[in-house]
């Protein structure tokens, strides 16, 4: 009897010890769970800032490049007028010293007959000669004075329309340093953020260079690259945009060539080391060199479009990138600063003119 009551305690107590023993398992489960979760949250939590903080660098960038754009337009602009000033106030002096030497010689001619009176009757017929060309050097050398203070007025004007072109110069020289520091100080923050682009850069580089070896032009290149997935939408955006550099327009779309052809797109005169930005919102498909086109940035935009932009001298973003409309990608070749901008949708080519505003 005492041992039956013995086995059922033993029993009972063996019983308890192990859903004692299971619920320890699982609290520690629980626990882990827990731990893990709280991890995956933070997880999450820095990819989201991260991913804010890449779209804030974005944002600034695209602020600060048009700041630098706009100062480097102006200050290109004063630059100019300022040579202009400077040829002009050239010519203006070597006039003047053309101009010193005619009065210089009236002054003398005038002199000379003042100097050497006759009113003798046989030469009479001198004098009055004389007096006639006396009279018209006198009339020649009121001439040349009065122009002489003209030029004088006008090399004043000069003078004080250069200094002050200079001083907006100068003035806007830290300002321009400042932003330029700033926008530098942005690129630099861009690429470390753009660390995990690099892993895969490698790869599809080796794949692009061989599909830029293959193709015979531009086109062939912008189509072999792909484009995003054509829709019923056939807008490239809502409004016009701006060029993706600043400058003046030489070849328009369907213009002819230098060399007879038919233009596929815009050739855009530019400042060399202008600052190139992207068109529109889109990611990057190609960024490297092609033949005859120096350094060459493709990029996809939505509904099936392609930009392609030509000439540039430095490229400031990688293969797969993402980029919003107006945040730099680069800056123009100084030793050929014109930009040849092909707008493709599918396998056609599309007049710039439809989707951006002309300076």
């Amino acid at each position: 009897m005492r041992m039956r009551i013995f086995i059922v305690f033993l029993s009972f107590f063996l019983s308890f010890a192990n859903v004692s023993f299971g619920a320890s398992e699982l609290s520690k489960i629980k626990a882990e769970i827990k731990q893990t979760e709280q991890q995956n949250k933070k997880l999450a939590e820095k990819v989201e800032t991260s991913e804010r903080e890449i779209s804030k660098t974005k944002k600034d960038l695209v602020k600060a490049a048009d700041k630098v754009s706009s100062l480097e337009d102006e200050r290109a602009a004063m630059a100019k007028k300022i040579a202009e000033l400077d040829d002009k106030r050239e010519k203006i002096v070597a006039d003047m010293e053309k101009n010193r030497g005619r009065i210089s010689d009236a002054a003398a001619s005038i002199l000379f007959v003042a100097s050497h009176p006759s009113f003798d009757a046989s030469d009479m017929r001198d004098y009055v000669l004389m007096s006639a060309v006396l009279s018209g050097t006198a009339m020649q050398l009121d001439q040349e004075i009065e122009k002489a203070q003209t030029q004088v007025k006008e090399l004043e004007k000069i003078r004080n329309a250069r200094a002050i072109e200079k001083e907006k110069l100068d003035r806007t020289a830290k300002k321009y340093s400042n932003e330029k520091k700033e926008l530098d100080k942005l690129l630099k923050t861009r690429s470390a953020q753009n660390e995990k682009l690099k892993n895969e850069h490698s790869a599809l580089q080796k794949k692009l260079r061989d599909l830029s070896e293959r193709a015979k032009s531009i086109s062939e290149l912008s189509a072999g690259v792909g484009s995003s997935e054509m829709s019923s939408d056939s807008r490239f955006s809502r409004r016009k945009l701006n060029l993706p550099v600043r400058g003046r327009i030489v070849v328009r779309f369907g213009e002819k060539t230098a060399l007879g052809l038919k233009s596929d797109g815009w050739r855009v005169r530019t400042r060399g080391d202008a600052l190139v930005m992207a068109p529109a919102d889109g990611v990057v498909k190609f960024a490297d060199a092609f033949r005859g086109f120096g350094r060459v940035v493709i990029m996809s935009h939505k509904n099936g479009y392609n930009t392609v932009m030509t000439n540039l001298g430095d490229i400031d973003v990688m293969l797969g990138q993402e980029v919003l409309a107006g945040e730099p990608i680069g800056r123009m070749n100084p030793d050929k600063p014109e930009m040849y901008l092909e707008v493709r949708r599918g396998n056609n080519a599309v007049d710039p003119s439809k989707l951006f505003k002309e300076e």
